[in-house]
């Protein structure tokens, strides 16, 4: 019997990947990378707006070709047995809320409007709709209160709709060509299809749900009365955008002839529903009900699964099917882990370190691990791409306190390391206080792989054991695992015990170092809301956004 195969992709903020698995097997057999060639490290910025953050939807094609065609390839010539229809099925995961305009027959207008930022692919860190944000929450509070339920209480400005209307605002002309609008989830498994009516583009319940405020409980999509209430051009582009959306174990499509040609694959192969990175994630790093799983990279993503409908304030969403169907899908998390520390070696990094950016790294963490907890006098919030949760609010800046002449980069990096685990520990206790238990944590993506210092800082910051999923892929393993699922129609959770290993590492709370991160908790917990809590008994919450204006300000004057 012929052995079969599934590819799971995994696109991430600076590049894609791919991996090649034996349905049933643990074994990851063959992967390929392939780096976004446009902007910084794949990013489009500018410099009179530093919240913007664009992707070009070129560089998403361009590498969906390469690591499908590039892990065919590296089987045929390592199986002697491989053939390419042996590749039964394929799905992605991605960043999200990540929003493409698309016109009349599915193709993203960043394809022809290529010098033009806003037709391009609008990244999930773009916080330029901040003020759009602000209008739909207070809308919502007002005229659909159940709206805000299922997302914590507070809609995002990286989030799906909030760009849409900010688009609009700033740019109507580009709108205007624009026939609907796709995250990059459900734009890919759609180009790979060949799908050329926007309509029938199969859409993803976790981008759906988290994002767009979509909900079976109210027909789907905000009704037309509510999005009227922001803006009349929103109404009208609810009818171009779609009615259902599915869960990941669902088929999204088949692989079409121009596609199969690109890639090597066999036409027809099925497509299952795409979802997002730490959502399949989870899938790939071993999720059940009780586990936290932490997705840390340039940002982090939190999610767990539970039974109970429960809201939580300040969680990005509360989804039905939006992680493994029959399950609430929990979601949280932090704006700024990774690009912290990669701010830091970009803007502050010096010879002193090393040559390179890893060498910078290597020795700035070994200095960083050769100290206490405490010992560098410094704390910091982590809040330097703003606050994803528990206060939701894109609009807070970050901070250092307790830096002297003495103060060396490598204990403003430990600093940072340490405001990352107490920004974790805020949402670990907003779950818990909300009923949630949290019964173990497992941590996965290349921090959680590579750096030990941080995931040691984090498991005595939690007072409790921080293990290590055993895949470095795991989103890519995640959506393996569903494509599995949607061609054989398998439960993802049979599958998941077939196709993942146990945790490969554990690390321990350390005593004398979890006392001393309980003094500096509740330092930390004050900043927290003297900064982030408008009224508080410490009241400073409008100092971050004040000169985050003047900011503005000066960049127009």
């Amino acid at each position: 019997m012929m052995k079969e195969y599934v590819i799971g992709l995994d696109y991430g903020t600076n590049s894609c990947r791919s991996v090649l698995i034996e349905v049933g097997a643990k074994d990851e057999l063959f992967s390929a990378v392939y780096n976004y060639p446009s902007g910084e490290q794949g990013v489009l910025l500018s410099a009179k707006a530093p919240h913007l953050a664009r992707q070009s939807p070129a560089d998403y094609l361009d590498g969906l070709e390469f690591i499908i065609s590039s892990v065919i390839e590296q089987a045929k010539i390592h199986l002697s047995d491989f053939r390419s229809e042996a590749v039964i099925a394929l799905t992605c995961a991605t960043t999200g809320s990540t929003v493409i305009p698309i016109d009349h027959n599915a193709q993203a207008l960043g394809l022809e409007d290529k010098e033009n930022l806003n037709a391009q692919a609008w990244l999930w860190k773009d916080h330029t709709s901040h003020q759009e944000a602000n209008l739909i929450s207070e809308k919502a509070k007002i005229l659909r209160p159940q709206y805000l339920e299922r997302c914590g209480g507070t809609y995002s400005s990286e989030w799906f709709w909030a760009k849409i209307l900010r688009l609009k605002n700033i740019d109507p002309a580009t709108y205007a060509k624009a026939h609907s609008f796709v995250e990059l989830c459900d734009f890919l498994p759609a180009s790979l299809a060949g799908i050329r009516e926007p309509k029938a583009i199969k859409r993803s319940i976790c981008a759906a749900g988290h994002k767009a405020m979509y909900a079976n409980e109210w027909g789907g999509l905000p009704d037309k009365e509510f999005l009227n209430e922001l803006d009349p051009a929103l109404s009208d582009l609810r009818d171009r955008l779609y009615d259902e959306a599915l869960e990941s174990d669902q088929i999204a499509g088949y692989v079409c002839e121009e596609w199969a040609e690109r890639t090597g694959l066999k036409t027809g192969t099925v497509i299952a529903v795409g979802a997002f990175d730490a959502h399949m994630g989870a899938v790939g790093a071993g999720i059940k009900e009780g586990s936290l799983v932490k997705i840390v990279g340039t940002s982090t993503c939190d999610l767990m699964i539970s039974k109970s409908k429960q809201p939580i304030a300040g969680v990005c969403g509360l989804v039905e099917g939006s992680v493994i169907p029959g399950f609430i899908g929990i979601e949280a998390g932090q704006s700024a882990v990774g690009d912290l520390f990669l701010w830091l070696v970009n803007h502050l990094g010096t010879n002193e370190y090393g040559k390179n950016r890893d060498e910078v790294f290597k020795n700035m963490t070994a200095q960083a691990a050769a100290m206490s907890a405490g010992q560098s006098g410094l704390l910091s919030l982590d809040w330097n791409n703003g606050n994803r949760c528990t206060l939701v609010d894109m609009q807070l800046s970050g901070l250092m306190l307790g830096q002297s002449l003495h103060t060396k980069v490598h204990e403003i990096y430990r600093a940072l390391i340490e405001a990352t685990a107490f920004g974790a520990l805020k949402i670990i206790e907003r779950l818990e206080e909300s009923g949630t238990a949290v019964k173990e944590i497992i941590c996965c993506g290349g921090l959680a792989q590579k750096n030990e210092l941080m995931m040691q800082i984090y498991a005595n910051v939690f007072n409790r054991p921080v293990r290590i999923a055993d895949s470095e892929q795991t989103c890519a393993l995640g959506a393996g695992i569903f494509a599995a699922a949607a061609s054989k129609n398998m439960a993802v959770l049979e599958l998941q015990k077939q196709m993942t290993n146990d945790c490969r590492r554990e690390y321990l709370p350390e005593s004398t170092e979890v006392k001393t991160y309980e003094q500096l908790y509740a330092l930390y917990s004050q900043l927290y809301e003297a900064f982030g809590v408008a009224g508080s008994q410490d009241d400073l919450f409008g100092v971050m956004k004040r000169l985050i204006q003047i900011q503005k300000e000066a960049h127009h004057a």
